[in-house]
């Protein structure tokens, strides 16, 4: 065991940390200075929260313990359907992934088949032993039959021969669709981030893929505002915003924006959910973010937004920190409603939303569609529109107050 827990630390220095170490002494002193957050131990915990049992670190990334300031996390949230995306994300990112898996009642064992797979069957097991720590969750009113501890768990013999089990998977063959369980979307996301060893923490959804080298680009980017500019640093509390693109299914995600940007000329490319929400995810200045020509390799912020008229209905996914404001437990993702109360409390507290020039995020392949039966979704959005109307504006206006320009 112990000359495997130094492998895989050998794999993590060299797949997550080289250009993190070819900073300068200076910026890596100054940047741990400027981050000043406080390292966390590792392990595996169990406890309940509100009505869900929560298994935190059910399985361990062999990365073992991270220094808070010198990595970003990326948290994200599924179901065992959605495992296939795990090491298509992992080779663009290699940087530490914190994944809570929502699993009810007979989803669990699937999820752990799923888990063991990815572990011991796929030609990327490497990256999702090293990187992926998994976070399990489900109602106390669903519980599973068995739940192993994870020693036993990971003792457990994966099944290689056949099919992954989260290949093609039906919806309706979900337990929690059988059971007309919501899907706790913001439960997923809080675990994920709450659970990540780093302050600094890309929330966002497992099929959202990000440019490869983000990460060291992204620190050393951090390092330059730090030691090139400290008297201009931002007062207000500051997010750097990913634009998000779809592609079609027949279709390479791009690396680069030079890449991205032939396919949106194309056609093979297109803005995220242009079909079904345009306004949720353009912001400010997409089509000059788009046409602009690069200038430069590495990260620099292309203009900065505010979560406010224009923009209120604005969505957009960034790399923030694990204080940022939480999201609203309640609201789960057939509502469509889920990330407005955080939206809603970052614009109050003013926010700064600095849109990165050269990074993006890109949707697995395959360019989405509105939904062809909307019953669900609509009885959803109703009583998500009624918890938020009639209770959670209320307590976010006592909790966050209000500004002009705001709404939920």
């Amino acid at each position: 065991m112990g000359r495997r827990f130094g492998f895989l630390i050998a794999i993590a220095i060299l797949a997550t940390v080289p250009k993190i170490n070819s900073l300068e002494n200076i910026t890596a002193v100054k940047l741990k200075k400027f981050i000043n957050c406080e390292d966390k131990s590792y392990e595996s915990r169990k406890g309940i929260y509100q009505d869900y049992w929560v298994l935190e670190n059910y399985i361990m990334a062999g990365h073992g313990k991270l220094s808070c300031y010198a990595n970003v996390t990326y948290s994200s949230h599924a179901d065992y359907s959605y495992l296939d995306n795990v090491v298509p994300l992992l080779e663009r990112w290699r940087s530490p992934l914190s994944l809570a898996i929502y699993a009810p009642g007979t989803d669990f064992e699937r999820t752990l088949d799923s888990i063991l797979y990815l572990l011991q069957c796929h030609p990327g097991r490497h990256l999702v032993s090293e990187l992926t720590s998994f976070h399990l969750y489900f109602d106390v009113e669903h519980l599973p039959q068995v739940v192993l501890s994870p020693k036993a768990a990971l003792g457990m013999k994966a099944n290689c021969s056949g099919p992954p089990p989260y290949e093609n998977v039906a919806r309706k063959d979900l337990y929690r669709t059988r059971q007309g369980l919501y899907y706790p979307v913001n439960m997923g996301r809080n675990i994920a981030r709450k659970a990540s060893l780093t302050h600094y923490v890309l929330a966002s959804d497992i099929e959202l893929y990000p440019t490869p080298g983000l990460v060291p680009d992204y620190l050393n980017f951090l390092g330059r505002l730090v030691i090139g500019r400290p008297g201009q640093l931002p007062t207000s509390p500051v997010v750097h915003v990913l634009r998000i693109f779809e592609v079609m299914a027949n279709v390479s995600v791009p690396n680069t924006k030079m890449e991205l940007q032939k396919l949106l000329k194309s056609g093979e490319a297109v803005p995220f959910h242009m079909e079904i929400c345009a306004v949720c995810h353009r912001g400010p200045k997409l089509e000059e973010w788009i046409n602009a020509t690069v200038v430069s390799e590495g990260l620099n912020v292309f203009n900065v937004g505010h979560r406010s008229q224009p923009d209120n209905m604005w969505e957009p996914i960034f790399i923030g920190t694990v204080e940022d404001p939480p999201y609203d437990e309640r609201l789960t993702w057939e509502g469509q409603r889920d990330k407005m109360t955080q939206a809603y409390a970052m614009c109050v507290l003013d926010y700064e939303f600095h849109i990165l020039d050269n990074a993006f995020l890109v949707h697995k392949p395959g360019i989405k569609q509105p939904a062809k039966s909307k019953s669900v979704l609509t009885h959803s959005s109703r009583r998500t529109n009624g918890l938020i109307n009639k209770k959670i504006s209320k307590e976010m206006r006592i909790k966050y107050g209000s500004r002009n320009g705001c709404v939920l």
